[in-house]
Formats: structure tokens, C-alpha cells, sequence
């Protein structure tokens, strides 16, 4: 396994799922420690299109360590359809030997309850420099995602989304893009267990000092060499076409359990889907997310903007 695989953004199990089309779907993770603004990173802020290089991960421009997988802050996607098999071949080069095991946050891994990801329950965490495959079948449709279930470690980036689709049904949508799965998440500007420590032991602060979605946010303050000017890491885009409409799953993985609002300025939700579980279309201004719960809802943008 190479020290940092691929993005998996091209994976051959990203397609259109149809009935019977079942596929084996691979993936390597590198986990490893690592920070933001790297030398991967060029000169962003400065340059934002440096901020899009590979293994570049701004974050919200706070200069931070991090938990990652093949340096990707959130760590690879894995979209899939239903009754894929998935196969995720996990390589621990974590600095500190510290253990590591990965949940699949809301799969039922009925009869494979062995790759649930629960140390000293399910599994022993997988030690440095060793590495574990998980596999099992993508048995229940929806939006999940994967984080690991060691210590503080999902606070520190170690997460993803984890999408299963189904053949689809375009009565609510017209499209199903991985580009419109959106993770949000509280951030801090320090490793977690730094935060907890001192608000455990010493009264110190808990509460987190920005927002990011899909790992991207604006919090720390650059000036322009020369011109003085004020520039801040980039935020996520999402695009689309007009009179068209698409499928986004939002994803929180939010750490200090405080719950998120999610809305979009102008727009009525229309949510049809939590936690993999579909319902009656229910418009909305906004939702409140906790951690690990998801929400599914179409950009109808062939309704005009209020």
C-alpha cells in the first residue's frame, strides 16, 4: 500500500446504480498525522487555486495538527450502490503508536458485526505499522458516514462520507452527485485532546472556535505581503445548473455535541430522507443536525428564490 493512496474521486464504483449490478469496491487508507498548510499547499491562502493541490488541507487557515487519511481532511469518499461489497484495507502510520479502528456510522453490518469498527468490542484497535481489512457488504441504502472510534480521533479529521445508492428515482431529483455531499463539522484550533485535557482538568474553554464544510472554512487572518491586504482560506462551492434539481446529503460530524443549523439563504428544504430512512417530502427554512445524524433533501431550483 502506498503512503498516500488516491482521492478516489474517479473510483469505477462511482456510477448509476441499476438492479442486479453488484461490484467489488476497493479502497487503501493511510492514516497518518499531519497539518494544515503544508508545503503541499504552495501559497495558499494567497494563491487559492494552491489550496486546491493535492494533500494541501487549509482547513479554516488555523495552523494545527491533524489525524487524516491520505492527507485529505475530510479523509476519501466512498460512494457505492447497494449490495457492493466494500473493501477497505486500513495502514496505521500514526507517530504517536497510537491504536486506531473504523466505525461505518449507521450501517446495520448485520451478520458482520466483526467489521464494526468498536475497539476491545467488536475488534482489537489495529496497531501502528500493521494493517486490517475491512469488508463487508453495502446492505442498507442512504447517506452515512465513517469515522473512527478510537479516542479523540474523529475531532482531529480522521472521517468521511459513506454514500449507498440506489437505481435512481428521479420523482424529487434529477441528479445524484458525489460532488454534493456536504460533511459539516465544529472545529477547533488545536488537537483535541489538548482542548479536553484542559477543560478536564484546568476549567479550561470547550467550545469550538469555527464551522467547516467539507473541510473548508474561514477563521485565521493573512495579510498580503506588500499590499497589506486581508485574505482567509476558501469555503466550499457547490455547483449547479438552473432548472435543474439535485440530491444533497448533508453529513455532521460534529464533535462537542452542540447541534448544527443548516440552511441555505433563500431556499425551502424540502427534506425526504434522515439517517438512510425515507419519508414524506417536509418543507423547511432550516433543520438542526447532531453529530452523526444526516439529512437528504433536493436543490429545487426550478422553484424561483423567495
Amino acid at each position: 500500500m502506498s503512503l498516500v493512496s488516491t482521492d478516489y474521486k474517479n473510483h469505477k464504483c462511482i456510477r448509476n446504480c441499476t438492479e442486479n449490478d453488484v461490484m467489488t469496491c476497493e479502497y487503501d487508507f493511510t492514516l497518518e498525522y499531519y497539518f494544515t498548510l503544508t508545503k503541499a499547499c504552495y501559497n495558499c491562502p494567497f494563491n487559492e487555486t494552491d489550496c486546491q493541490r493535492p494533500h494541501c488541507i487549509a482547513a479554516d487557515g488555523t495552523p494545527r495538527g491533524l489525524i487524516v487519511a491520505n492527507r485529505m481532511l475530510p479523509g476519501p469518499a466512498i460512494h457505492v450502490c447497494k449490495n457492493d461489497i466494500v473493501k477497505v484495507n486500513i495502514l496505521n502510520r500514526l507517530d504517536s503508536a497510537e491504536g486506531v479502528t473504523i466505525h461505518w456510522h449507521g450501517l446495520h453490518q448485520k451478520g458482520y458485526q466483526h467489521m464494526d469498527g468498536v475497539p476491545m468490542v467488536t475488534q482489537c484497535p489495529i496497531p501502528v505499522e500493521t494493517s486490517f481489512q475491512y469488508s463487508f457488504p453495502a446492505a442498507n441504502l442512504g447517506t452515512y458516514f465513517w469515522h473512527s472510534h478510537t479516542g479523540v480521533q474523529r475531532a482531529d479529521g480522521l472521517f468521511g462520507a459513506f454514500v449507498v445508492r440506489e437505481p435512481n428515482d428521479f420523482h424529487l431529483y434529477d441528479y445524484d452527485l458525489p460532488e454534493h455531499t456536504v460533511v459539516v463539522f465544529d472545529w477547533m484550533i488545536e488537537l483535541a485532546i489538548n482542548r479536553f485535557a484542559n477543560h478536564h482538568h484546568a476549567g479550561g474553554d470547550n467550545k469550538p472556535a469555527s464551522m467547516l464544510i467539507n473541510g473548508k472554512g474561514k477563521f485565521q487572518e493573512f495579510t498580503t505581503p506588500g499590499t497589506g491586504e486581508k485574505v482567509y482560506t476558501p469555503y466550499e462551492v457547490f455547483n449547479i445548473t438552473s432548472g435543474r434539481r439535485y440530491r444533497f446529503r448533508v453529513i455532521s460530524n460534529g464533535i462537542l455535541n452542540c447541534p448544527i443549523q443548516f440552511s441555505i439563504d433563500n431556499h425551502t428544504l424540502g427534506v425526504f430522507e434522515s439517517d438512510g430512512n425515507p419519508f414524506k417530502k417536509v418543507d423547511v427554512q432550516s433543520f438542526n443536525i447532531f453529530a452523526g445524524e444526516r439529512f437528504d433533501f433536493p436543490s429545487d431550483s426550478k422553484t424561483p428564490r423567495v
